[in-house]
């Protein structure tokens, strides 16, 4: 996909973004622009004090040390995920890897992980709540931060964590560690399209983005990991290049541009999922934490649902 305008994040502040467009959300839905991204939205000291509690709250592993065995249970494999009802892994391309050292651990309770069964994924996310209740009580709470600010992005919506009918809640946000270089291929992500989740409420929505604050890099020299998210949005033709992992020679091929959107901590952002993304590993001294969060968006309803 290309285009004579130049596809740019909008940033770096609220005023800027709005000058630029009138309803960036909208923009976002339709692929016309990269991301939304708020610099410096959370202070890199409140960062380092929530990374810092995480470690202490045996939450997450110091990565100087090695691998505590009780973590190595809750190590999620790079690509997996699991489809509508099925209990067996399904992964995003066909070269899954569990390489020494490569380790994903969340906080929280992943939809597209944990789905399958809806009982397990609810009481779990009930559990998950509770914990970032704790976590934050008496602390600034970069999950409402985030709320928030998808909220003044909106300019006229509710923004609430995704619930059913019957008032079942969904985890409200996710923390996620990446370990040793920990890698997301080329991919894309929908509760509809890949997922294919028609039985949760979150499904009834028109657009999926992702919300993702940066609470920690991974460095290597002069390079840190950071997302890369190319001007293609998903269709089912793409789908043999992303399972084969070629999905950069025809990205070559078709002429397809990419940004990469460089974050330091404290950074807000947020992208429509249906764009190809990919985060390449960089095996740093420290692990790239972020709290992320899934979104459900329709231009039509008055309501904005937030899920993990």
């Amino acid at each position: 996909m290309s285009s004579t305008v130049p596809w740019t994040a909008a940033e770096p502040d609220f005023s800027s973004i709005f000058e630029r467009h009138a309803k960036p959300l909208d923009v976002l839905a339709a692929g016309d622009i990269p991301a939304i991204v708020l610099r410096q939205a959370w202070s890199p000291e409140n960062c380092r004090a929530l990374v810092q509690r995480l470690i202490e709250e045996e939450l997450l592993y110091d990565p100087h040390q090695p691998i505590p065995e009780k973590f190595r249970p809750q190590i999620i494999p790079e690509g997996y995920y699991r489809e509508g009802r099925k209990h067996m892994p399904a992964y995003a391309w066909d070269t899954p890897t569990e390489e020494q050292g490569k380790a994903r651990i969340d906080i929280g309770s992943s939809l597209g992980y944990r789905g399958s069964n809806r009982d397990e994924f609810f009481a779990h996310s009930a559990e998950s709540n509770a914990v970032f209740d704790r976590l934050f009580a008496g602390h600034e709470n970069p999950v409402q931060l985030l709320y928030q600010s998808l909220e003044t992005l909106s300019r006229d919506k509710t923004v609430v964590t995704a619930h059913e009918p019957d008032g079942q809640e969904y985890g409200r946000a996710i923390i996620r560690a990446h370990y040793g270089g920990y890698t997301y291929k080329p991919h894309f992500d929908s509760v509809r399209l890949r997922e294919k989740r028609e039985d949760y409420a979150v499904s009834a929505f028109e657009h999926q983005f992702a919300g993702v604050l940066v609470l920690q890099n991974s460095s290597l020299g002069d390079r840190t990991a950071q997302g890369i998210l190319h001007h293609c949005l998903w269709e089912p033709q793409v789908d043999p290049y992303l399972k084969s992992v070629t999905f950069h020679e025809y990205a070559a091929e078709q002429g397809i541009e990419n940004v990469e959107i460089c974050l330091q901590p404290g950074d807000l952002y947020f992208f429509n999922t249906r764009l190809i993304h990919e985060v390449p590993g960089l095996a740093g001294e420290l692990p790239r934490i972020v709290l992320a969060t899934f979104i459900g968006y329709s231009p039509d309803r008055e309501d904005i649902f937030v899920w993990s």
